[in-house]
C-alpha cells in the first residue's frame, strides 16, 4: 500500500492547486467515459491520501504487452532506467512516443518547494514512479500504482540519477521483479 498526502497550500498556491485539481478531475471524467474495458484504476484518493491496490496493479502489469514512457523533460537517465525495467525485466514492448500503449510509466522528481506533496512518514519525497492505464488513443487514464522514493531530509541534494534508480529499485523490490 502506498500513501501520498497532499499538503494544503494557502493563498495563491491554493487557487493554483484547486485549478490543477479541477483540470485533472475533468480529464479523468472525460477519459473514464472513453475506457473500453471499464478500467477503474487501482488507486483511490481519500482524505488527501492515495491508496493503491498492489494485486490490481500486478494484474495490470501482467496483462499489458505494450508500454509508453514519460519522464521529466528530456531526461535520458530516467528514460534509460525505465527502458531497462520495462523491456529487460518486465518483458514488455516499448511503443514510439505518441503511439497507443496498454500502460504509461511516468518517472519524475517531486518538487518539494511547490507545497503540493507532503510526506506521510517524515521523510522527504524525492521522486515518483507512476503507472497509468490508458485511453484507447494511448493517453494516461487511471492511476494504477504510485511508487514514491523518500529519504532523510538531509539528503535533499541527492542527484536525480540516484533518485531515479532508487525509485525503480524500490518498485522492483516491492513487486519482486528480478
Amino acid at each position: 500500500m502506498v500513501n501520498l498526502r497532499l499538503r494544503r497550500a494557502g493563498g495563491q498556491g491554493r487557487r493554483v492547486a484547486l485549478a490543477v485539481l479541477g483540470i485533472a478531475v475533468a480529464a479523468l471524467t472525460t477519459t473514464a467515459s472513453a475506457q473500453s474495458e471499464g478500467d477503474l484504476g487501482a488507486c483511490t484518493l481519500r482524505n488527501h491520501v492515495y491508496t493503491c491496490d498492489g494485486a490490481a496493479a500486478h494484474k495490470a502489469l501482467d496483462s499489458a504487452t505494450t508500454v509508453s514512457l514519460e519522464t521529466h523533460n528530456a531526461d535520458g537517465i530516467a528514460r534509460a532506467t525505465l527502458k531497462d525495467l520495462v523491456t529487460k525485466k518486465l518483458g514488455k514492448t516499448l511503443v514510439a512516443d505518441g503511439a497507443p500503449a496498454d500502460l504509461v510509466f511516468l518517472l519524475e522528481p517531486i518538487d518539494n518547494n511547490a507545497g503540493q506533496v507532503q510526506s506521510v512518514s517524515g521523510l522527504q519525497d524525492l521522486g515518483t514512479l507512476r503507472i497509468y492505464s490508458t485511453t484507447p488513443d494511448g493517453r494516461p487514464a487511471h492511476l494504477l500504482w504510485a511508487e514514491t522514493y523518500s529519504s532523510d531530509p538531509s539528503a535533499h541534494d541527492l542527484p536525480w540519477p540516484m533518485v531515479a534508480r532508487g525509485v525503480v529499485a524500490q518498485f522492483e523490490k516491492r513487486f519482486q521483479i528480478k
